[in-house]
């Protein structure tokens, strides 16, 4: 068996802990040793190969946030087949698109909101080829064609498949915020080279309790299992609520935890109403979206600097770059701008910063983020196109535009697709929203581009104010014209009580956009 491929690397070390907590689900206050997780993981594993799984068989698995999502997850890469792991909460579309593009032999799934888009893959495959597994105990009425499975009664071992370097571990369809979603392949060796990258940036052990209230899916799910592989004991919430998460830190003790910034957000807002005891929190690890400096500071005043910001992506298995605790405090006390960046790479990551004629940029000037990493991924899914343009000579062009500081810090500027050019000028949503998070009043914000007759684009501000404050959209336009240049100034600006956002937490400027750009062939001018 190669040791270094996610399988073993996994499968591995949970078998050291033993009786020891592993997983507690807080909806159902059900928890479970690493025995028992590697016993039901086994069975899992055993139903699949007689449902015909093995090595190279696509499994997608729809299921919240909870043991089972953990379980069945495993399950798969136990048997050495790919898992394509769905966000339960995906529209219907991003569903049916995936399910047709990955082309799964076996579905399993637990969400009444997706029933009927797997009963018509099911029917549009031959069934006699494809299987939709259904689990009990999440309310979910299923058709008569899904096959439903009770594990304590599922009996009897088999020789488990050994995945080798190449093997597919997983398909990871991005979001789909700017087109349809990417499947993106990930080797088992890129994908164990993520643990081991995991473990070196991010120091837990067997006493400490992770907490995760958003998507095991996402960047939150390469964290838990890296929690697994350090024999921690891992909490997990279906959805966020913040009083309940700062009660379960407070009474579980909660060391650490993954979060996104507007959950930092409603935790600060939550935290103010109400004193918890969160001294036993030794890591708040936040990434996905920029933060307001204003509101990290308040969040410091709470918790202590005990933050470690991460900026990744879906094909370098988050792995990018890192804002360290001591990053953290050293920002706080001598230059706050850093506070902005996320960081410098991490220990395994090459980073340069690429013109648009492919030439390394001068220094403290901008361009385009250019990565090389053991976590790489292998390419998309089916889009040799999108391949070749996105991964070239061993180096992946993230399409986000950075810059480093005279400190070294990686700086994001703004994604290459997502620039705003009004009268002819480039103007960055992310500096427009720097500059908007500053006023007192305003608890978040999102910059978008929308049409204009004479500008092209017009510079457009949603934002949302604290609670009790108010604020008018002149006074936040005159606050913009004194910080900036005047083509950066927003020409529009919406006061909103909530933003929408992605399954992930990311403000969904996508949905923002759609009334502005409705009837147009694309979101540009």
């Amino acid at each position: 068996m190669n040791t270094l491929t996610y399988q073993a690397l996994l499968f591995n070390r949970i078998t050291e802990f033993d009786y020891q907590p592993a997983l507690t689900c807080l909806e159902t206050s059900e928890t479970i040793t690493y025995k028992e997780l590697r016993d039901r993981v086994d069975t899992v594993a055993n139903q699949l190969i007689r449902l015909g799984v093995k090595i190279g068989t696509h499994v997608a698995v729809i299921v919240p946030n909870s043991i089972e999502n953990v379980i069945y997850n495993l399950g798969v890469s136990r048997c050495g087949a790919t898992v394509i792991p769905l966000n339960d909460k995906l529209g219907v579309r991003e569903i049916e698109f995936i399910l047709r593009d990955a082309e799964p032999k076996v579905v399993i799934m637990a969400t009444q909101k997706h029933v009927e888009s797997v009963h018509d893959y099911l029917k549009e495959a031959d069934k006699n080829s494809v299987t939709v597994i259904g689990l009990p105990g999440f309310g979910v009425e299923y058709p008569e064609e899904f096959y439903t499975v009770d594990l304590p009664e599922t009996k009897g071992n088999m020789e488990f498949p050994v995945a080798s370097l190449e093997d597919l571990a997983t398909i990871s369809y991005t979001g789909g915020t700017t087109g349809t979603p990417k499947g993106v392949m990930h080797s088992q060796q890129g994908f164990g080279a993520s643990i081991v990258a995991s473990c070196m940036e991010y120091p837990y052990d067997d006493q400490d309790k992770v907490l995760f209230c958003t998507p095991l899916i996402h960047s939150a799910g390469v964290l838990l299992q890296r929690s697994l592989v350090s024999g921690c004991h891992v909490y997990i919430m279906r959805s966020f609520n913040p009083e309940f998460f700062l009660q379960t830190v407070q009474e579980a003790r909660i060391t650490s935890t993954f979060i996104v910034p507007t959950i930092i957000y409603r935790l600060i807002d939550e935290a103010k109403k109400k004193g918890y005891e969160v001294s036993s929190l030794r890591n708040i690890n936040y990434g996905s979206s920029p933060i307001s400096t204003e509101r990290l500071k308040e969040a410091f005043e709470i918790f202590g600097p005990i933050f470690r910001q991460q900026y990744g992506m879906t094909e370098c298995s988050i792995l990018i770059a890192r804002l360290t605790k001591s990053d953290h405090i050293w920002a706080y006390e001598n230059n706050p701008e850093v506070l902005k960046s996320c960081g410098k790479p991490c220990m395994f990551t090459q980073l340069r910063l690429i013109d648009n004629n492919g030439n390394d940029v001068k220094p403290l000037q901008p361009g385009e983020i250019a990565v090389k990493i053991p976590s790489l991924s292998v390419g998309y899914y089916k889009r040799p196109d999108l391949t070749q343009e996105a991964f070239r000579d061993g180096w992946f062009y993230t399409g986000d535009i950075g810059k480093l500081d005279k400190y070294g810090f990686l700086h994001i500027i703004e994604r290459k697709k997502d620039m705003i050019i009004s009268g002819g000028l480039n103007v960055y949503p992310a500096e427009v929203e720097r500059i908007i998070n500053q006023h007192p009043a305003v608890s978040m914000s999102a910059c978008i581009g929308i049409p204009h007759s004479d500008w092209g684009e017009a510079v457009c501000i949603f934002a949302v104010l604290r609670e009790g404050e108010t604020c008018s959209k002149e006074e936040l336009i005159q606050f913009c014209k004194e910080r900036t240049s005047n083509y950066m100034v927003p020409k529009e600006i919406y006061i909103e009580t909530s933003l929408p956002l992605t399954p992930v937490g990311k403000i969904d400027k996508k949905e923002l956009k759609k009334p502005f750009w409705k009837g147009t062939s694309r979101v540009i001018n």
